[in-house]
């Protein structure tokens, strides 16, 4: 079975394809033992495919028709047939206040329509101003008022009014819930903006729907606002239909990298409390890593997120490198907003670590052979400007991590930083450029233990071998004190019109791996290494596989270099 687009579309099926939630093979539901399109999925796709349109430009995208068409021996292709209309743009952007309300107190909301003037229409936009909006009621304490918009349109130019209103003063006397059969009623009062004994507030009472709707624990989730016990009061109903909220996943991957086993079980509403609780498992030739986490995205109403988490990591490598280690620990953290747009992640972790070798083993790591016993304490600033978390086609993200040592033998201090931009051009083509450092430090004055030194992620230099640049101490690469990458890339448009499962794109990647505190005598690979290449991502009936080919431009003599590198795996 497979998914198809036709009609007056826009972007190329791979691109739609990354929209919605349904997979080709796995849009099937299972009833008694027999399969059905699950219709409730399909719906849920169409309203994803036109929000991505409307989030485009194309305010008048709409979903004419969606079918499945029998390709016989079992096997059905799903259409969705696209009207997308023209391109529209954000023309005049004002508000209109009632007498008496100061318009200095939404001057950040005149900002943004000043900001937005002249660019493509977009939903985000629209409910990144609605945010706004509730911002300033909440925090000037306008309590009775009431938005609605008013929009122009002429030729593909949109004109919005958003008009502030006073509305009558009533107040909540009472708020009951129907249908939470799982989900304890106090996980959903803890999303409420307007709760009993608030004055009723439209806007606020809006935004207590949407973080209930928010929270994905919930098919359907509707009102009922009555008259109360007196004249100002109101009483509301609130109905909720629960869903499944648990998942179980298996998966398998092969690539050049070696091949992963990984099994997981996940469930986002545990025991009803609106906990999110996670087990996986994950195998590869070389280690055996497990982990259960358990978070909490709203500790007691705070809007601040609790996390727990405990893994175990064992990595064998005797046979190839004299050494085995194994590392057990645990983590407790918290994130939240710490400022508009600026989120912070705290935590402390704990691990021991056992490294035994052999006779094969280098001298460095014989050296550091015994048990650890380390206790960080971490923290990361981010600032989102992105304009959506998935798949993001402008703004930027700015990262720094910082670990700091407060238990431990060798007291390692490492920091890290990391940006990265977004741009779209011709209309779903997406270019990205992003700057990486990082640095580790003993601050004892010892050396920094190997399992703590620092090597790249395969993202950050394609065209060599992960893993096998910088550093060598005899036939092993041992990392380095410090690494820094830039990478750029962009999406293409489609090559070929056939290939509807297939996206490409080019890259750059230049990065270096260098310091080795422990002997100033080994050459630390003080050159950096550059390449390009094309990567494919291409959508198979057994999961995705994407692949890159690469020609390094710049290397050391001692670098291992990769042409190709494929990835393919699976969930199911």
């Amino acid at each position: 079975t497979k998914i198809s687009f036709i009609g007056d579309k826009k972007f190329k099926d791979s691109t739609l394809r990354n929209v919605i939630l349904s997979e080709e093979f796995k849009f099937w539901k299972v009833v008694s033992g027999k399969k059905f399109l699950n219709e409730s999925l399909i719906e849920l796709d169409k309203k994803l495919i036109n929000n991505f349109y409307k989030n485009k430009g194309f305010y008048d995208a709409f979903i004419e028709t969606s079918f499945a068409n029998y390709l016989g021996k079992d096997e059905f292709e799903l259409i969705y047939n696209i009207a997308s209309g023209k391109k529209y743009y954000f023309n005049n952007l004002s508000i209109k206040l009632p007498i008496g309300y100061e318009e200095n107190d939404f001057n950040k909301l005149i900002k943004i329509f000043k900001s937005l003037k002249g660019k493509p229409y977009s939903i985000n936009s629209i409910n990144k101003i609605l945010s706004e909006i509730d911002k300033v009621v909440a925090k000037e304490q306008y309590e009775f008022l009431k938005s609605n918009v008013d929009e122009k349109i002429n030729d593909n130019l949109i004109n919005l009014t958003f008009n502030i209103e006073e509305s009558e003063k009533f107040y909540v006397e009472k708020i009951n819930i129907f249908g939470n059969n799982i989900t304890r009623e106090d996980v959903i009062r803890n999303v409420f903006v307007v709760d009993e004994g608030d004055a009723f507030n439209q806007l606020l009472h809006k935004k207590t729907l949407n973080n209930l709707r928010s929270l994905n624990f919930f098919k359907n989730v509707e009102e009922n606002i009555r008259s109360g016990t007196s004249k100002n009061q109101k009483i509301i109903d609130i109905t909720v239909e629960e869903k499944a909220t648990g998942e179980i996943t298996a998966g398998a991957g092969v690539g050049t990298g070696g091949g992963t086993i990984a099994f997981g079980v996940q469930e986002n509403n545990f025991l009803g409390r609106g906990l999110r609780f996670g087990t996986d498992i994950v195998f590869n030739q070389e280690s055996v890593k497990g982990e259960i986490s358990l978070n909490d995205p709203n500790y007691h109403g705070t809007n601040k997120s609790l996390d727990f988490s405990a893994q175990s990591i064992t990595t064998n490598r005797l046979e190839n490198f004299g050494y085995k280690s194994s590392k057990t620990g645990f983590s407790v953290g918290s994130g939240f907003e710490f400022y508009e747009d600026l989120f912070l992640n705290i935590g402390t972790s704990s691990y021991f670590e056992d490294l035994e070798t052999d006779s094969t083993a280098s001298a460095t790591m014989k050296k550091q052979n015994g048990s650890y016993f380390d206790t960080f304490f971490n923290y990361t600033f981010a600032y989102d400007m992105r304009d959506q978390r998935f798949k993001p086609t402008d703004g930027f993200i700015s990262r720094f991590t910082q670990n700091v040592p407060l238990i431990s033998k060798n007291y390692t201090l490492t920091n890290s930083y990391d940006i990265r931009f977004y741009n779209q051009f011709f209309n779903e083509n997406v270019a990205s450029y992003s700057f990486f450092a990082s640095a580790t430090n003993a601050l004892s004055g010892r050396d920094v233990k190997l399992s703590e030194r620092l090597f790249l992620k395969e993202n950050r230099l394609r065209g060599f071998e992960t893993g096998k640049i910088g550093p060598m101490d005899g036939a092993d690469f041992i990392g380095g004190n410090y690494t820094m990458a830039f990478n750029a890339n962009t999406t293409l448009p489609q090559i070929f019109p056939t290939l509807q499962n297939t996206s490409f794109s080019l890259f750059f990647d230049a990065a270096n791996v260098w310091g080795v505190d422990y002997n100033k005598g080994i050459a630390d690979g003080g050159k950096i290494r550059t390449a390009v290449g094309l990567a494919v991502d291409f959508f198979t009936p057994i999961g995705p596989l994407n692949f890159s080919l690469s020609e390094p431009i710049t290397k050391s003599k001692n670098d291992v270099t990769e042409f190709f590198r494929f990835n393919l795996g699976t969930t199911f």
